[in-house]
């Protein structure tokens, strides 16, 4: 990043949508970004949307989707509206999109609501997403692994009933299948063609790259409505000056995650199994949540019955242990954890809930440190 921000800048600064020398060189910046990451996804360099993170990819996802589906739906006056499927357990990000489109006069599938929960492991059935499907669903959004629980959800499974039920891309105009990757960069394998999806969202921060940039892939031929005007960046979808700098450190760390995602994941996953063995050992009563489904090697979902979650959080701060009680975004609105709520889980489990995450720079060390203070907070708070 560092030509884009210091030193050079001068020579790098342009704007890449410019025809002179310092915007061409933005550009060559920009294009050499998108071909890294598209050799991560192994799609095209053309399908590759550059945004401002996560939550961006997935509303212009859906609402581009939404919408072009209106417009077709409008042209051969089909009647209704389009629906749009998804599940319970799903980002908060995806969940407002969603809202938001209703309010549009789009459907929910199903219930009327964000209709599939999961089960006890936190996974989604994917028969039971396809089963909320019909003739006039136009959008499935699934995520790939669970941002609080770390459950891995069956994606590719869901494609290949989608295709085998409403009939193979690309010949399928609906329902178009997004998915939220954004928890499972340097995780798990994201090979676009084998997930079998038409959109998918990613965000540099949860690879170690820089914050507020992410990208959105979109299959060739999904002809999107771009929501966002103001300029033809991003091949239409996207208006505004590309954040080349941000390009740059997002396609490197996602190089990088992704070259060291198998040794990374298993250093990572030991690490997580020895800090629920231990909390377990110290802390008989503690329940992980989604301890029996396949999860990503980062978060540990615990539930301390008979405590308070965000005064479990604030004991633990002082103690100098930074946990979450679910999605950060989420934290503060006084409610429980959704995604326990969809699972079944009770309210009382879901209060006393605390998200722990280890990463790149975690050590054994930090968590055996971790399990100690842990348990003298959680014993302090109970007496």
């Amino acid at each position: 990043m560092r030509p884009f921000l210091e030193g050079e800048a001068a020579a790098n600064f342009g704007n890449a949508a410019s025809l002179h020398r310092q915007g061409q060189a933005a550009k060559a910046a920009l294009e050499r970004a998108r071909r890294t990451c598209a050799e991560v996804l192994g799609c095209s360099p053309e399908e590759i949307v550059f945004t401002s993170g996560g939550t961006e990819s997935n509303y212009l996802a859906l609402r581009a989707m939404a919408w072009a589906a209106r417009r077709r739906w409008d042209e051969a006056k089909t009647p209704g509206m389009p629906r749009l499927a998804a599940s319970r357990i799903e980002h908060a990000a995806v969940h407002e999109a969603l809202r938001g489109l209703q309010r549009e006069g789009f459907e929910l599938a199903g219930d009327g609501h964000s209709n599939v929960g999961a089960n006890a492991n936190g996974q989604v059935d994917p028969a039971e997403l396809l089963a909320a499907c019909d003739e006039r669903t136009a959008v499935v959004t699934l995520m790939l692994a669970n941002n609080e629980t770390g459950a891995v959800q069956l994606v590719a499974d869901l494609a290949r009933l989608l295709d085998k039920r409403f009939g193979t891309r690309p010949g399928r105009w609906w329902p178009r299948l997004h998915v939220d990757a954004v928890q499972a960069a340097g995780k798990l394998a994201l090979k676009v063609e084998a997930l079998g999806c038409d959109t998918l969202a990613l965000s540099a921060h949860k690879f170690e790259g820089p914050k507020g940039v992410g990208l959105l892939y979109v299959r060739r031929g999904v002809g999107l409505d771009a929501p966002m005007g103001g300029g033809g960046h991003e091949g239409g979808y996207r208006g505004g000056t590309p954040n080349v700098a941000g390009a740059a450190g997002m396609a490197e760390a996602l190089r990088l995650a992704e070259a060291e995602r198998v040794s990374a994941v298993a250093r990572v996953t030991k690490l997580r199994s020895l800090f629920e063995d231990s909390l377990r050992a110290r802390v008989g009563d503690a329940v992980v949540h989604g301890a029996k489904a396949e999860r990503i090697g980062n978060t540990s979902f615990v539930s301390f019955p008979g405590l308070d979650g965000p005064a479990l959080v604030l004991a633990l701060d002082a103690e100098g242990v930074s946990c979450s009680t679910g999605a950060a975004c989420s934290e503060g609105i006084g409610r429980p954890s959704h995604v326990l709520e969809a699972m079944g889980v009770s309210a009382e489990f879901g209060r006393a809930a605390v998200r722990f995450s280890f990463g790149r720079l975690t050590t054994e060390y930090e968590v055996y440190a971790a399990v100690e203070r842990v348990g003298k907070v959680v014993g302090r708070m109970r007496a």
